[in-house]
């Protein structure tokens, strides 16, 4: 009776490390570890910050009118990080300047959330809406 009670505590432990290694495998926290990337690299002025965000624009363009969607997270994140770097890089602009910057990187944060998101879903016009909102708040950031 000891054996067989053994016998099957030892399949109900191998059954259990089965099912909790390929809840590992398939965990919902990879498909965060894949879009993890090198960050950006930040410029040390704001007009080279600028020349950099314009690239990646260019490129979320291209993306976007090519299809390939899947991409579109890595190009949207810089955008937001670089955008978050200018108010640290444009140290002539008065306070006021600088505060209105810090809040638009708060929405160009929250548009890169959608890029990456309808780019997931492959949603071609809702990626070039957000795309165009992006452009907008970048357009309004730079008057500045």
């Amino acid at each position: 009776m000891k054996a067989t009670l053994m016998k099957v505590s030892g399949f109900r432990a191998a059954a259990l490390g089965t099912i909790l290694a390929s809840s590992l495998v398939f965990n919902p926290l990879a498909h965060a570890a894949e879009k993890a990337v090198a960050p950006v690299q930040i410029p040390a002025t704001s007009e080279a910050i600028w020349r950099s965000i314009d690239k990646e624009t260019a490129i979320l363009d291209t993306l976007i009118r090519t299809g390939k969607l899947e991409e579109l997270h890595h190009h949207a994140f810089a955008i937001r990080d670089l955008v978050a770097a200018l108010p640290s890089r444009s140290g002539a602009l008065p306070a006021e300047k600088i505060a209105q910057i810090k809040a638009s990187s708060k929405y160009v944060a929250t548009l890169a959330e959608r890029l990456d998101a309808t780019g997931d879903a492959k949603d071609k016009a809702a990626a070039a809406s957000n795309l165009l909102k992006l452009k907008g708040v970048l357009k309004t950031i730079r008057a500045n």
